[in-house]
Order: C-alpha cells, then structure tokens, then sequence
C-alpha cells in the first residue's frame, strides 16, 4: 500500500478552488463564509495583477499586491539559519546520525525553493508543505490556500479535514483529481477521486482513477498509521483575520489596504493621463500648408504626424502651440501619500513603498521606523518555523517508513535574521563586549555567531581550546629547543675561549 502512497501526493494548481463543485460531490460543507471564499477569490486577481476595478484606457495597475508579498517574503527568509543535527548524548556531544544528514540534504533543496512559495502563501494568506518520497529521495508540493478545500480544524487551528486538487488539460478536456486527508482515531485516512469535464470552471463527472494514466496505478484509499497529526505542515500568515472573524485562516497581507490600493491605482491612472493629455502637439490650419505630389504625378495634402501636428479649422490663425503645465507635483504627493497609508496598514515601515527620502536619517530613527516591518516580520518567522517542522516530522516519518535512511534522532534549530531593525556590527560589538565582562559563555556567542546547537557549539569550542593548547606547547617546546641550543653554544664557545694559547707565550 505505502509503495505507492506518492502517486497521489502530487502538486497542485494554484488557482481558485471550485468550492461548490468540491461540496456537491463530496457531499460536505467547507467552514468558510460566503464571505472568506469572495476575499480569497480578490486576493486572486489582485496578486495576479487583475484586480476588478482595471479599466482598459482608464484605470490601470501598480501591482502593488505582488510588490509587498515579494518583500514580505524575502524579509522572512533574509539570511535564515537552519540545521539539522544527530542529538546530544548525556555529556552532551553531538551524536553522528545518519537519519539527521538524509534529513538536512532534503529539507535543503525545500529551503533553496521556498522563497517564491511563500510569497504566493502571503497573498493566499497560507499554504501547505507536503513532503512525498519517490525514488529514494523526498520531494514537496507547496498547495496555497487557493487549492485547499478546508473540512475542518483542530482546537490548535491546524488543519484535520483538508481536499487538495490536482489537474491538468488535455486538449479542451480537464482532468481533475480531489485527495482527501482525514485525521481520524486510526491514523491519516486518504482518499481520491478522479474528474473528467470540457468547462474549466466545473469539476465535471467522476471517473475511474485507472481512466486517467498518470492516475492508474494510485489507489482510491490509504490509511497512514502511527502518525502524530498530518503529512504535511501548515502555515497561515499571522495578520489577523477580519473578513471572517470565526475562520481559522490567514489573510493576505494586503488584505486590510484593499481599498488604498485600490485609490492607488486610480492615482496612477490619473498621473498616466496628466501625462497623455498634457504631450507637446502643434494645431495646424489645413490651408496653410503645401500640396506635395504623390506617386501617381497629382497634388495631395501632406499627412500630419498624428502625435505632434493636428489638423484644426483655426479660422484666422494658421496654428498654435498646444504644451499645458504639467501638475505632476502635487499628484505624485498624493500617490506617495496612499503609498504611506498601504505601509501602514499592511504593517511595514516608511519608505518601503513610498519615498524614502521623507523619511528619518539618522540610525536611531531607522530603527524606530522598521520597528513596525520587524513585528511583522517576526510574527510571521514564527508561523514559518511551526510548519517546517511539521514538514520535516513528516519527512523523518517517510524515511522510517520507507526505509530511505537508517533510524535516529534529530535536532531541528532556527536561527532567523533581525536585521531589519538591528545593526549587524554593533550587534556582534555588544556581544562580544558582554563575553569579555563574563556576561555571556563562548557557547551562546556560537550559537547566536554561527547558527550552532549547544552540542556543535561545545564540541568547537573544544576543538580550538585543543589546537590552541597544541600550539601553546609546539611553541613552549620551540622556544625550550632554541634556549638549550643558545645555552649549548654559549658553553660552547667558552669552551674554545678557555682552551685558546696566551698571545704572551
């Protein structure tokens, strides 16, 4: 049954989830408000640059939703510091472990990947990680909160009752797949049903797996035993939910500035067409100009440049010079003003999408200002980490049950990046000042310097005490060797002096 457990563990689509398809054949209901499904589905087309407010030619977009997931993202993830590591013994060395090295060479190649995923989680306002092995190795397919169908949650607002969708095209017909995983009394209960339709937006009739070739060989249920909840780690943003208030979901971390974008984007349309409508362009009376022949030897008007020469009946003038004033200033001032107001409500810092030369210039004052981004920041770190190591629980799950490398434990540790808001060489100058005042062990210093468990660190920190008492004694026993040939030269030479002939002999 688990030799084939992969095959329907599969990746995703990300696009909205048919919610009432999903619970006309499943015969459920899905906890989210009418509400959440309508936010989700704007979030959706504002990440994807299609909000409903565009208008061709008169309302045009900033891509402002994209531009604040990317930076949340890789705020998140700036220099983080992970490691996977065999456990101490009880004198607290580092044991080598096997399980631990397999484990850390695959959450590697997640870790390497994970920075565009979870930009897509921010906008979605969460996603899943779903570890699955196949040839020996473990794979992940990251499921935004767009391809989620949510039964149910646990007290701890972790996910129970969950459908993911998987499909693709054929020609005009689309094949899609429900996998459903249940917590239950037993163990992880996981089923899946296959969907054949020619409409993209409905889920179609059901068919056997086996019509599907990519799905043949998959197996309508499984059943995981001794499992400590889901295969899979769960993040949800840490913003606060106020669409639907009840809902155990993230939101986008836009969410809360939907309508400033909005007026965002309604300000650069203006700005655009300031632009448009203020361009050079010289009105030209018709009569004045010279007829020029054309290829066929007769007298036509000459064609106006359409952007700068216009044809105008100006009566008695024969041109004049269209070039108003440009109020770009003042409307620039209020896009850069809405630009503050998304800062603020998205909960990052000054001059991340405005003008940062509004802003304060002295470090003191930076810090004050990104006070607000590092709160967001951290909540959101903290989210990260509680799904990561869900993930690698279950990886460390598969490689048992799979038998992909041999059994041990692990340690798992974090380090995340504060300097958003921290100096990196006045952090290390306070540290090491506190060392030298017996404030802080060399032991935490590693930990903190390098990212180091306790274990790694106490084992370095023996490693160099060792090299520099090894080098304390080769030059304890250079410096011996050097005296006792200066002391054997010296008598040595008087020696020679005492047994040389008296010139007054």
């Amino acid at each position: 049954m688990f030799s084939r457990l992969w095959q329907f563990i599969r990746q995703v689509i990300h696009r909205m989830f048919p919610f009432k398809d999903v619970a006309a054949v499943e015969h459920i209901d899905t906890p989210l408000s009418n509400e959440m499904i309508d936010a989700l589905d704007l979030w959706y087309k504002m990440y994807t640059d299609s909000p409903p407010w565009l208008s061709p030619g008169k309302v045009k977009s900033l891509n402002l939703p994209s531009l604040i997931c990317s930076e949340v993202a890789r705020q998140v993830l700036l220099e983080v510091k992970w490691n996977i590591s065999g456990k101490a013994n009880e004198n607290g060395n580092a044991q080598d472990s096997p399980r631990a090295k397999y484990l850390k060479a695959e959450f590697g190649k997640l870790m390497q990947s994970l920075r565009p995923k979870l930009e897509q989680a921010c906008a979605a306002g969460g996603m899943t990680i779903k570890p699955y092995p196949k040839d020996g190795h473990i794979y992940f397919d990251c499921a935004t909160a767009w391809s989620l169908y949510p039964i149910a949650f646990d007290d701890d607002g972790n996910l129970k009752d969950v459908i993911f969708r998987d499909s693709y095209q054929d020609g005009k017909t689309t094949y899609t797949r429900l996998e459903r995983h249940t917590v239950t009394d037993k163990g992880i209960s996981i089923t899946q049903r296959a969907f054949r339709s020619n409409n993209r937006e409905s889920i179609g009739v059901e068919i056997p797996l086996t019509d599907v070739p990519q799905w043949a060989e998959a197996e309508p249920e499984a059943l995981l035993t001794d499992t400590e909840g889901q295969m899979f780690g769960w993040f949800k943003t840490a913003n606060a939910n106020n669409v639907d208030i009840d809902a155990p979901m993230g939101v986008a971390v836009f969410n809360k500035a939907v309508n400033i974008i909005r007026e965002a984007d309604m300000q650069y349309s203006r700005i655009l067409w300031e632009y448009e409508g203020s361009e050079l362009a010289i009105d030209v009376d018709p009569t004045v100009l010279r007829p020029q022949m054309n290829g066929r030897g007769r007298q036509e008007m000459p064609q106006l440049n359409e952007r700068l020469f216009r044809g105008v009946d100006l009566g008695d003038d024969h041109y004049q010079v269209f070039s108003p004033a440009i109020r770009d200033s003042a409307l620039f001032n209020g896009l850069n003003q809405l630009f503050m107001r998304v800062e603020d409500s998205c909960g990052l810092a000054r001059g991340t999408l405005s003008d940062a030369n509004q802003e304060a210039r002295t470090a003191t004052e930076l810090r004050i200002v990104k006070q607000r981004t590092y709160a967001t920041i951290a909540d959101n770190q903290r989210a990260l980490e509680h799904c990561l190591r869900d993930v690698v629980r279950a990886m460390d799950k598969y490689a048992t049950m799979y038998d992909l490398a041999p059994a041990g434990d692990y340690d798992l540790s974090f380090e995340w990046d504060d300097s958003i808001i921290t100096d990196a060489s006045q952090q290390l100058g306070e540290r090491l000042e506190l060392m030298s005042q017996g404030l802080m062990s060399k032991t935490e210093f590693r930990m903190w310097y390098f990212g180091e468990t306790e274990a790694q660190a106490e084992l370095a920190i023996q490693k160099v005490q060792q090299e520099q008492l090894s080098q304390s004694m080769d030059a304890l026993l250079t410096a011996q060797a050097a005296q006792a040939a200066q002391t054997a030269q010296t008598a040595q030479n008087g020696a020679t002096g005492a047994s040389a002939p008296d010139d007054g002999e």
